[in-house]
């Protein structure tokens, strides 16, 4: 019995001893596995602060080269006016800004730029065509195809008003020549009729243009009395003038 209760005891102290080190194994274990996760992701932490570090500087050197594009860009627009260079750069400024979502706010300011000063090219040479005032139709009915940009619209609005002031002028002159053929005798009727209907024309376009009036405006008029009483054909088989 008593061999029987020192084995017993001796089973219950080797139980004892095996849980306490089992126990403090499970805990050691627990413990090393805890720290080598925790080291395992403070080094993914750290890899992954290097990537993110590694893309920044990526991400600097490209708009170092992407700001170089827009640098070069406004040297050929305002230096050297080399648009032909300019639309180059900026179609591959636009392709790289892509890749790396960089904004394009200036490109388009710059685009908008170009757009404008092509504009004004054309603008001014429409203005020397309005020179010649028998092209006042067709400058103004190019000078309206073209944007009503801010950075124009003063300078086309000139033009446009300059197109009414020499259809005044040639309104003027057409019916002066058609008095001119009068006073030779050509087409009685037909030349006076038309010499009214263009001074009628053009006072009406004076008036809706606020145009400055011209002084031949009151010499055809003087003009169109004279030779209305002067011919004979005239001033029989028609109202008199001081009627209409």
């Amino acid at each position: 019995m008593k061999k029987l209760l020192k084995l017993i005891k001796r089973l219950v102290i080797f139980v004892v001893i095996l849980g306490i080190v089992g126990g403090g194994w499970f805990y050691y274990n627990k413990y090393k596995t805890e720290k080598l996760k925790r080291m395992a992701e403070e080094e993914r932490r750290k890899q992954e602060e290097l990537e993110k570090e590694r893309q920044r500087k990526i991400l600097e050197e490209r708009k170092k080269i992407y700001e170089g594009y827009l640098t070069q860009i406004e040297k050929y627009l305002k230096e050297e006016k080399n648009y032909a260079k300019v639309k180059e750069l900026i179609s591959e400024a636009i392709a790289f800004a892509k890749q790396y979502n960089f904004p394009t706010d200036k490109i388009n300011q710059i685009l908008h730029q170009i757009e404008v000063n092509n504009l004004l090219e054309k603008l001014k040479k429409l203005e020397k065509e309005n020179g010649d005032i028998y092209k006042y139709f067709y400058v103004r009915n190019e000078v309206q195809k073209i944007p009503s940009f801010n950075e124009i619209i003063d300078f086309k609005n000139k033009i446009i008003n300059q197109t009414y002031e020499n259809e005044y002028k040639v309104k003027l002159i057409s019916s002066k020549r058609a008095l001119d053929n009068l006073a030779e005798g050509e087409q009685p009727s037909y030349n006076y009729f038309l010499s009214r209907k263009l001074y009628s024309d053009a006072k009406d376009l004076r008036i809706d243009r606020n145009i400055k009036k011209d002084k031949l405006e009151d010499e055809i008029e003087k003009l169109q009395n004279e030779l209305y009483f002067a011919s004979k054909s005239l001033y029989k088989n028609t109202i008199p003038t001081s009627l209409y």
